[in-house]
């Protein structure tokens, strides 16, 4: 299983330290980036520090010239900061709007560019593989009034899918293992439009149009090798799942069987007596009633004389923007 992709997958906005005349390294007149993702996700701050996947930006000067469309970017070793290969430069008295996405694969993922939006079309795998998870990151908004203030241009990306994780631990039982998981009924196709780009610390998010096509009749199935150890902690049990979704409404089909053993011997002492269970959850009776951009959702089944199933939904971020940090409107 991918460490990578399960492991609380989590964006981290982090804005720099220090006054923005501070950051300025080498050639102070050309346009400059700086791409802050530090996730637990799919895609790390080291894959695309390490060019494992290129950042892309968009720029418009004067809300009219297009000086990067989807022009990728990569950092630059020796002072931290992201170039293209044809590097820009400042133009005191004009004013510019930029933003960026990435991604970690390609694989199933278009990316369109056009007057009307950012829209992407993404497929999932149809069969349970974490590795193939499309991962898919975009910036908030960065404006500059004037060119002269020739600031570092800070990309702040967040997630534009929905993780969901789940995860089943063990109450008193002497030893349970898991046998099969299977989470289904979801549409792993579709597309994605963002209709309105945001600000960095605006205080608004960005806003997207998501339509589903094909069928939401996937099914994805955990089945290990050999039984998975059930721990009584999130933190140590094998028992789990992570499975990156296009944003959709839930319904009376998207659900999660799990099938465990336990055993069941009266005393430690007694010999081993593993019996077989079988347990089925309507996942949109549980939190959340649609999986939504930006969100993580952490299904926790816990296993016992019976099975209770919490489900918990939170922003898919670790650190939020520090306070004021500020990025200038466009007037």
């Amino acid at each position: 299983m991918k460490r990578g992709l399960y492991i609380l997958f989590a964006v981290a906005l982090f804005a720099g330290c220090g006054k923005v005349e501070d950051a300025v390294i080498g050639n102070p007149k050309e346009i400059a980036f700086s791409a802050n993702h530090v996730s637990r996700g799919a895609l790390t701050q080291t894959d695309i520090d390490n060019g494992k996947s290129s950042v892309y930006v968009c720029g418009v000067q004067n809300n009219s010239t297009k000086i990067f469309n989807n022009v990728a970017i990569t950092r630059d070793a020796t002072t931290g900061k992201w170039f293209p290969a044809t590097k820009r430069n400042w133009v005191e008295g004009s004013n510019y709007s930029f933003h960026a996405y990435a991604y970690n694969t390609r694989n199933g993922l278009t990316i369109d560019s056009s007057k009307d939006g950012l829209e992407i079309s993404v497929q999932q795998p149809t069969t349970y593989n974490e590795e193939a998870m499309i991962d898919y990151l975009l910036s908030y908004s960065f404006k500059v009034a004037d060119g002269a203030m020739k600031p570092i241009v800070q990309l702040y990306l967040e997630h534009a899918m929905s993780l969901v994780e789940v995860y089943v631990v063990r109450g008193n039982m002497f030893d349970a293992r898991l046998t099969k998981m299977t989470f289904e009924n979801v549409y792993t196709q579709g597309s994605m439009k963002c209709t309105s780009q945001a600000v960095a610390n605006s205080g608004n998010k960005n806003i997207w149009e998501v339509s589903p096509s094909g069928n939401n009749n996937v099914v994805y199935t955990y089945e290990p090798t050999t039984a998975a150890t059930i721990g009584d902690e999130r933190e140590n049990t094998e028992a789990r799942m992570a499975i990156m979704c296009l944003p959709q409404q839930l319904t009376a089909n998207t659900k999660l069987t799990i099938e465990y053993e336990v055993n069941e011997k009266v005393t430690p002492e007694s010999p081993d007596n593993f019996v077989l269970h079988h347990e089925e959850f309507q996942l949109y009776n549980y939190q959340p009633i649609n999986y939504q951009s930006g969100h993580r959702i952490v299904y926790t089944a816990t296993v016992d004389s019976g099975v209770n199933l919490e489900g918990v939904v939170a922003e898919w971020r670790d650190v939020d923007y520090i306070e004021g940090t500020v990025l200038p409107e466009i007037k």
